[in-house]
């Protein structure tokens, strides 16, 4: 079993896939399973498996429109003290950092403000994963702050909140994070804290999204808005 191939191939470690793959033996059966199967997935089909049969499958409950899509315009300062504010009227939160160190500084800085919430990513040992997964899904933490690969065990119906501590460089990462929110036909939020120079990209990622093009909302975390995330869409 090669676990997470699809995200090893986007992240650069094709060569390493591929190594793996012709390496096994002759008498095989091979079986891919992945929630898109574009770019280097598309790649692994296409060399290493023959006449394959497609089999997708949709969740027993449709959680289509569900989630909803909130871009606000932070400072870099404020964006912990914004975090706390929603997660505090918002349940469950989950946080994805493109770093471990930045990752491990959200988390102890969310912690300061006193917040119940932990890191989650690679350096940290298995045990250590385990329980502050464990914690988070009987509502212990409140907040979890993640890496990508990290967050991709998450498969726990009660989060509310999908926070991009920064806006993804692309859709595909965009959709994998949000679907941590709106499951089994419950309400979400995807959350994006943009900076004043990051505009850009969140307009790259509605327009991927086929969602109307809006500048991110202007907030600071002593806004009332944060503990009614709908009264956003209201008054904009």
């Amino acid at each position: 079993m090669l676990d997470e191939a699809d995200r090893m191939a986007d992240e650069g470690f094709m060569p390493q896939v591929e190594w793996v793959l012709r390496h096994v033996t002759k008498e095989h059966q091979t079986m891919l399973f992945s929630a898109t199967l574009d770019g280097q997935v598309a790649t692994l089909v296409k060399r290493y498996m023959k006449s394959p049969q497609e089999v997708s499958i949709d969740a027993p409950t449709d959680t289509v429109g569900t989630m909803r899509h909130l871009f606000l315009g932070v400072h870099h300062m404020d964006k912990n003290r914004v975090i706390a504010a929603m997660a505090r009227a918002g349940g469950q939160t989950v946080v994805f950092c493109d770093t471990k160190r930045t990752c491990d500084k959200v988390a102890d800085d969310l912690a300061g403000l006193g917040e119940k919430v932990s890191a989650l990513h690679g350096d940290m040992a298995q045990g250590a994963r385990e329980r502050s997964l464990r914690k988070f899904a009987q509502g212990e933490l409140k907040i979890l702050v993640c890496t990508d690969v990290a967050a991709r065990g998450i498969d726990i119906d009660d989060v509310g909140i999908v926070v991009h501590y920064v806006p993804p460089l692309d859709v595909k990462t965009y959709l994998h994070r949000s679907g941590r929110t709106a499951r089994a036909g419950k309400d979400g939020w995807a959350v994006t804290l943009a900076e004043y120079n990051q505009h850009t990209t969140c307009r790259i990622i509605q327009r991927g999204l086929k969602l109307e093009a809006q500048a991110p909302i202007e907030v600071f975390s002593n806004d009332k808005r944060l503990a009614d995330l709908g009264s956003f869409l209201k008054t904009n």
